[in-house]
């Protein structure tokens, strides 16, 4: 792994997408060897048929833009971005216009890029959200004063990872499990503190897990380091889910896109929100603004809004997630479904979605990540 600053070291970037690249044909991808994208061509910003993708790994597997090239006749030059969110962003914003027309950042990263200048509004009514799950569909973190800058096409959760084999649902529906003795040294942790310090959050009663005044921050840096001696591994993907994977932790702050490709696989683990709830990742199709073809772009977003899309994103070999539009749940597989909690449509929004929080970075970003280094030398 590159060597990197620490607040980019451990994105969450290098978390999800890393173990594409180090697990192989290990638990959690499988053995198939995934597509190279594209490279941008020279002089393709003259051209009128094509559409210049910035995205995070899943796209470039075997067929999965086939059908948007071959109803549109636009070619699609994908560059898989394997950095952080704020690399992405900076990547756009120093690069000539019409160098990307698409990108794909964590939606907490929309607001701020918007307000820069850096994205262009769409028109909901140009997309399919009437198939979307209502709270995605209006999605705090894709709206700056009202109005859309991004659309989420897929997404996830964090709550608790767990050994099915030594723990039961109900043993883990609180994260008070995290500090029964039986899980002592045996609880691993992916180096990335929002999701972990988020979750921890919840736990403490705060609804709005990122917007703490100064006595719900230190009553949160007072959990999270109380926390501690149950943790024997603080690492990034790989190490986490060889380590898991092998018997050596049996809980994790994690969820669907790290248990369902390990109990596809056959590994023991399956994951819970618990009754304190949990946060989300989520990646947002935007517009650059500068973008030459932004008809092609919208174009672009629409396919990607749509079923056919999300359901063979859902089940990337890069990591698994969820999907934002009710039509592409219905075509997953009894058993995915299953796996990414998808099987009572009805009820998603009401039981499963309304217990989860949007990520976001807080005000005071480097407060939290100074309490999580801190938290690590311990």
């Amino acid at each position: 792994m590159k060597n990197r600053k620490p607040e980019l070291q451990n994105a969450e970037a290098m978390t999800r997408r890393e173990a594409a690249r180090t697990i192989g044909t290990g638990a959690l991808l499988g053995s198939a060897a995934l597509a190279m994208p594209s490279l941008l061509p020279k002089k393709v910003f003259a051209e009128d048929n094509v559409v210049n993708v910035l995205a995070f790994g899943g796209y470039e597997e075997p067929g999965m833009l086939d059908g948007f090239e071959s109803a549109t006749g636009i070619k699609v030059n994908l560059k898989i971005h394997d950095g952080s969110d704020e690399e992405m962003v900076a990547l756009v914003e120093s690069s000539p216009a019409g160098t990307f027309d698409i990108i794909t950042p964590t939606s907490a990263y929309v607001p701020r890029a918007a307000r820069s200048g850096l994205l262009l509004e769409l028109n909901p009514g140009d997309y399919p959200l009437d198939d979307y799950f209502d709270i995605i569909a209006n999605w705090p973190p894709c709206y700056v004063d009202g109005k859309m800058y991004g659309l989420v096409n897929r997404f996830g959760y964090y709550g608790i990872t767990y050994n099915h084999n030594k723990y039961s649902e109900s043993d883990v529906s609180s994260y008070a499990a995290l500090w029964d003795e039986a899980a002592k040294g045996r609880v691993a942790l992916f180096d990335w503190f929002l999701p972990n310090m988020g979750c921890l959050s919840k736990y403490n009663g705060n609804a709005m897990p990122y917007d703490l005044d100064t006595a719900a921050f230190s009553a949160l840096v007072e959990r999270l380091n109380s926390l501690r001696p149950q943790v024997g591994l603080v690492g990034n993907t790989s190490q986490v889910i060889q380590a898991m994977a092998g018997g050596s932790y049996d809980l994790a702050i994690a969820g669907e896109w790290v248990q369902a490709g390990m109990y596809d696989d056959g590994l023991p683990f399956k994951a819970v929100v618990p009754a304190e709830g949990g946060v989300t990742w989520d990646q947002a199709v935007c517009i650059a603004a500068n973008s030459p073809r932004a008809g092609n772009a919208v174009k672009f977003v629409q396919f990607v809004a749509g079923p056919e899309f999300q359901s063979r994103l859902a089940v990337a070999k890069t990591y698994y997630s969820m999907v934002p539009n009710k039509e592409a749940a219905i075509l997953l597989p009894d058993d995915k479904r299953e796996l990414l909690n998808l099987v009572d449509l009805e009820r998603f929004d009401e039981v499963f979605m309304a217990n989860l929080s949007p990520r976001k970075d807080p005000d005071n970003r480097q407060e939290w990540l100074d309490a999580w280094e801190n938290f690590k030398n311990l």
